[in-house]
């Protein structure tokens, strides 16, 4: 083997070494990786809702989409998302419950949603047979606002209820069935459905 063959067999060795070397410990530098959802996007309600129908239709996740119904910047009563994981919760529709007096998330009261539920009600129980479903919530819930803003948080129990049912609603406070709320005397016709407040 001459010179020539010697030096080109030489170089032959070195580009290979090499190759091997930046492609197997250095790859992530020349080709970077595709950045994951976290780091390519900012939080998009919608993309959120999207995940949760997509986990809705697969029942392995545990999740379940459930709706509740909030107030947004215009005055109007709508839903939003929430995910619910069946493997935790006792029942997706306690968990809309709770989720409902709890409020708009940061998010969604950046956006201009609110909620005529007043702050400190609670869900004392939630009793679902075969027949019906008694949601019992606190006194709270009746507290001050006057005749719209309690005619909109009936609503919203209302719509909330039946988003995520389709069994007969009651609706209790502090143990009795709600046939009259407020200090206004607003009367509700049970179980609960879109013409409750009808008169």
């Amino acid at each position: 083997m001459n010179f020539s063959q010697r030096l080109g067999l030489f170089l032959l060795i070195v580009i290979s070494v090499g190759y091997v070397y930046f492609s197997f410990f250095h790859g992530k530098e020349i080709y970077p990786s595709k950045p994951n959802q976290e780091e390519s996007s900012a939080y998009n309600p919608l993309n959120q809702q999207n995940q949760y129908k997509e986990e809705e239709k697969s029942p392995e996740t545990g999740m379940k989409n459930v709706k509740i119904f909030i107030v947004d910047k215009s005055g109007k009563i709508r839903s939003v998302n929430r995910a619910c994981d069946k493997q935790s919760e006792k029942s997706c529709f306690e968990y809309a419950m709770k989720e409902l007096v709890s409020g708009p998330t940061k998010w969604e009261k950046s956006a201009g949603f609110s909620s005529e539920i007043p702050q400190g009600t609670k869900v004392l129980s939630v009793r679902e047979s075969a027949g019906n479903i008694l949601v019992d919530l606190s006194s709270d819930f009746e507290a001050g606002g006057g005749t719209e803003s309690t005619y909109y948080r009936i609503k919203q129990v209302i719509k909330t209820a039946k988003a995520n049912t389709s069994s007969p609603v009651y609706l209790y406070i502090n143990g009795r069935q709600a046939n009259v709320i407020g200090g206004e005397g607003l009367m509700i016709k049970q179980p609960l459905s879109e013409d409750s407040l009808d008169d």
